[in-house]
């Protein structure tokens, strides 16, 4: 009886650490800091997103146009962008307006989270290319 109260102990241990994590998966987001995104959802196929620690550029139409962008990260995994210099025609935003990213998963090269400007929210999903 003494054993079986053991087993049982063990077992019901044992499937709480599993469920807790498979839940509670933290990200190591630092790889962010020094990469190069392709956008996997976004008509402009050619579009991708270089950050190298606090700057941010991202390349659209084949390179012909760029918004540029200074970061202050937050965290590992989050960071607000100082948009300063957009050549891409009638981009809604302007030099000077801040979006905040936040990062929530990376799997199978595959980051997604979620972008704030002017409060409002949008997904983002970029596959990490280098």
């Amino acid at each position: 009886m003494k054993l079986l109260k053991s087993i049982l102990t063990l077992s019901t241990l044992f499937i709480t650490i599993i469920s807790y994590s498979q839940t509670e998966k933290v990200q190591d987001c630092k790889i962010l800091k020094h990469s190069k995104l392709k956008y996997v959802e976004n008509d402009d196929k050619t579009a991708f997103v270089v950050i190298k620690n606090n700057k941010h550029i991202e390349y659209l139409r084949n390179e012909k146009y760029y918004i540029k962008s200074d970061l202050v990260w937050i965290n590992e995994c989050e960071y607000n962008a100082t948009m300063t210099e957009i050549t891409l025609p009638n981009f809604p935003f302007k030099a000077g307006e801040v979006m905040n990213v936040k990062f929530e998963k990376i799997e199978n090269g595959i980051v997604t989270g979620i972008g704030t400007v002017r409060g409002n929210s949008f997904p983002v999903k970029f596959e990490l290319i280098n």
